[in-house]
C-alpha cells in the first residue's frame, strides 16, 4: 500500500473522527423558522406575500426588501441582516453591446435585471445606486429559491419543497461537497456534547448553513485584523518586552 502524506493522513483523520463522534441521529439543527419569527419579525412570509401579485421577472430589491433590518439576540448584541447590497448602477451596466463574462460579476447582475433600461425608465444615472441580490453572481434571483406560491417554503430545482428548517440541503443543490463536509462535521459548527452518551442528543446542535453565512451574501466579508495573542513569558514567539521584564 503506498505511503500516505501528511494531509490525508490528516483529512482521514478527521472524517474518523467526525463520523465516529456524530452518529446518525445524535445531533439536531436549530429551529430557523423560530429565529425568522422570534428575532427577525418576517415570517411568516405569507402574512405579507399572501395577497399580493407574484412578478417572476427578476427586478431590483425594493419595499421592506430594500434596506437591511436589525435585530437583537438574547445577549443584547445587534445584528444587520441585509437582503441584497447597494451598488452603483455605474458598476452593473458593463460595456454597451457586449455580453458580460462570467467573471464581471456585477455586469452580469445587471444584464439580469436590465439595469439601463430601468435607470432609462426611472431617470437615474449610473451614479446612482440600487439594491440588488448579489448572491451566485448574477446567475440566481430570489424565485430560484424562494416557492412563488408559499413563500413560507423554499423550493429545489427539481420543484420539490423545503421548510426553511431543511435549507442546508437547498444550499447543497449548489454546494454539494460543502454539504457532504457538512454532514459528516468537517465543515461547520456543532454546539453541545459530540458524545451522545454524556448528554441528551437536544443538547447538541448542529449550525445551519445560513446561521454563519448570509443566505443573501454568503461570502464573509472583510474583516479588520487583530493583533496577535499575547503567548506565555517563556514560550516561543514571545513578546520580547515580556523577556526584558522577565529578565530583571
Amino acid at each position: 500500500m503506498p505511503a500516505m502524506n501528511r494531509s490525508h493522513m490528516t483529512l482521514a483523520l478527521l472524517v474518523a473522527v467526525a463520523v465516529c463522534a456524530l452518529p446518525a441521529g445524535a445531533q439536531v439543527t436549530a429551529d430557523r423558522e423560530a429565529t425568522l419569527s422570534d428575532y427577525h419579525g418576517y415570517f411568516p412570509c405569507m402574512d405579507c406575500h399572501g395577497d399580493q401579485e407574484t412578478i417572476a421577472t427578476p427586478r431590483i430589491l425594493e419595499e421592506e426588501h430594500f434596506e437591511p433590518l436589525e435585530w437583537e439576540d438574547d445577549d443584547g448584541v445587534t445584528h444587520l441582516v441585509p437582503f441584497g447590497k447597494k451598488l452603483a448602477i455605474g458598476d452593473l451596466l458593463g460595456e454597451e453591446g457586449s455580453v458580460p463574462t462570467p467573471s464581471d460579476k456585477l455586469a452580469r447582475i445587471g444584464a439580469r435585471l436590465n439595469i439601463a433600461s430601468y435607470m432609462d425608465r426611472n431617470g437615474l444615472s449610473p451614479a446612482d445606486s440600487v439594491w440588488t441580490l448579489v448572491h451566485g453572481g448574477g446567475n440566481l434571483w430570489c424565485l430560484d429559491c424562494h416557492n412563488a406560491d408559499d413563500r413560507d417554503k423554499l423550493v429545489m430545482q427539481n420543484g420539490d419543497l423545503l421548510t426553511f428548517n431543511q435549507s442546508q440541503f437547498l444550499c447543497g443543490s449548489c454546494h454539494g461537497p460543502v454539504l457532504e463536509d457538512w454532514t459528516v462535521g468537517i465543515h461547520g459548527k456543532t454546539v453541545g456534547f459530540w458524545d451522545p452518551a454524556v448528554g441528551d442528543e437536544e443538547e447538541t446542535v448542529r449550525m445551519m448553513c445560513v446561521e454563519c453565512h448570509d443566505s443573501h451574501r454568503p461570502a464573509f466579508r472583510s474583516m479588520m485584523p487583530m493583533p496577535a495573542p499575547v503567548l506565555r513569558i517563556d514560550g516561543p514567539g514571545a513578546r520580547s518586552d515580556h523577556k526584558k521584564e522577565a529578565a530583571h
